[in-house]
């Protein structure tokens, strides 16, 4: 033990060995004096410790939930590093938390929350008495983003015992509107009654309905999925609307190199793909495969300057790519076409098989055959759809909505307004024609703003 080695040393023999603590130099940790000398160090590797007067340290302790933990810490270490320890984190059950993600509560004095500056102080600053020690409740700060104006909001949580719901209910936002929760790391929309404690989690996104998916799972053959039994063919999730393929893959622990999933029955979606862009239909159905379609298909959307991906079989029409594009991309089929590199634009009812019939790649470009575009600006947004002189406005607005992610539903929330000095409110039984004639336009391009009434 560090005391009794302590009192073989013969140089050693005023003051009493009680007067002395015992640090090791590089980690600044505080050793007990009951402590045995090989508990401390690393077999193979030296450590320096250092004597020191027993007036330089204080004893600290710790508690979160059932767990206590205290320890002796130089008065003059700044707090912030006190959870360095790796042992007051593994004795308090929270091995899974970020010592980022901690908050120090003062007991002493009404449980007073130390701010970033308040955890650059020293350890002494908050030892007011004598030998009395310092008492730290630590409680978990979890972060919650709301994803429509990506608004932080902080929450101090003394125990993990709470319940999504009641989590919901601490952010203070209307439950009626932001009713869910989802994980950062899938998306997947979170049960009402599942605890924290079960997710070891500090970080979450907060949803309203139109912004969430019901998502449907079935297996193929002798396939299974996680969390299935033999009973069970089919599985529903609740995803945000841009959780991505990958995120579907991990939330039901696929195995990427050999597991895929099969959309609407001809295509399988490339991982980056959101699930807005398929939420066409309700449940968006998919299916387990264990091979990959043969053909790797990419559309390059030069309006957008985006490009697509995804796998389908040799018999797939350019029709039906045409449509698969324009789902991904969220735009209206009736005003694309396909073409090839070379600008060759293959007949809607050629297969890939008779273009080519040993092809394993094929890329495709998208041509608009619009006569006008509307931009629309939206808060800091702007989309840009292509139309015609006879398109409702009415249905510019829909396919503004849909592209923002919001609720069809919900259109008669909003107005519509030129961007002009006069700010003209225009009808949604309005066509792109009568505007343009309204207006005076003479350019090809109509640009209008979208905002709610009550703004």
């Amino acid at each position: 033990q560090i005391n009794l080695w302590l009192k073989t040393l013969s140089s050693i023999t005023d003051p009493s060995t009680n007067d002395y603590a015992f640090l090791t130099r590089e980690k600044k940790l505080i050793i007990d004096n009951n402590q045995i000398i090989s508990s401390t160090i690393n077999q193979t590797d030296s450590m320096i410790i250092d004597i020191i007067n027993r007036n330089m340290i204080t004893k600290v302790m710790f508690t979160f939930e059932t767990h206590s933990q205290s320890i002796y810490a130089l008065k003059a270490m700044p707090i912030s590093s006190l959870l360095n320890n790796e042992n007051i984190l593994e004795q308090l059950d929270l091995t899974d938390i970020s010592p980022d993600d901690c908050l120090f509560v003062l007991k002493e004095t009404n449980e007073q929350v130390l701010t970033k500056d308040d955890l650059q102080k020293s350890v002494g600053t908050y030892s007011t008495i004598e030998n009395e020690s310092i008492h730290f409740q630590i409680s978990i700060s979890v972060q919650i983003t709301k994803y429509d104006d990506k608004e932080q909001i902080k929450i101090p949580i003394p125990n993990r015992n709470l319940t999504i719901e009641q989590l919901l209910n601490l952010t203070e936002k209307s439950i009626d509107v932001y009713k869910y929760l989802a994980t950062y790391d899938t998306n997947i929309i979170l049960n009402s009654n599942e605890t924290l404690s079960n997710l070891n989690k500090t970080q979450f996104i907060l949803v309203k309905k139109n912004e969430t998916c019901l998502v449907s799972i079935k297996k193929s053959n002798d396939l299974q999925l996680a969390d299935t039994n033999d009973e069970e063919n089919e599985k529903f999730q609740r995803f945000t609307v841009f959780a991505t393929i990958a995120n579907v893959n991990k939330e039901n622990q696929l195995d990427i190199l050999h597991q895929y999933l099969l959309y609407s029955n001809d295509f399988v979606p490339s991982t980056d793909i959101q699930l807005t862009s398929l939420k066409s239909e309700s449940p968006i159905q998919f299916r387990v495969i264990d091979q990959n379609l043969p053909v790797t298909v990419s559309i390059e959307n030069g309006e957008e300057r985006k490009s697509i991906q995804f796998n389908c079989s040799l018999s797939i029409t350019m029709e039906r790519l045409c449509a698969i594009a324009c789902q991904i991309f969220c735009v209206n089929e009736a005003y694309y076409r396909l073409a090839m590199n070379d600008d060759t634009e293959p007949g809607d009812d050629i297969s890939l098989e008779e273009i080519d019939k040993n092809m394993t790649e094929v890329q495709f470009k998208m041509i608009s055959t619009a006569s006008l575009h509307c931009s629309i600006m939206y808060s800091n947004q702007n989309v840009s759809l292509p139309c015609h002189h006879d398109t409702p406005i009415e249905i510019i607005v829909k396919e503004t909505l849909q592209k923002l992610h919001m609720s069809k539903d919900d259109m008669n929330l909003y107005e519509l307004i030129t961007l002009d000095d006069d700010r003209t409110q225009i009808g949604f039984d309005l066509s792109v024609n009568d505007i343009k004639e309204l207006l005076s336009i003479d350019s090809t391009t109509i640009s209008l703003e979208l905002k709610k009434k009550d703004e």
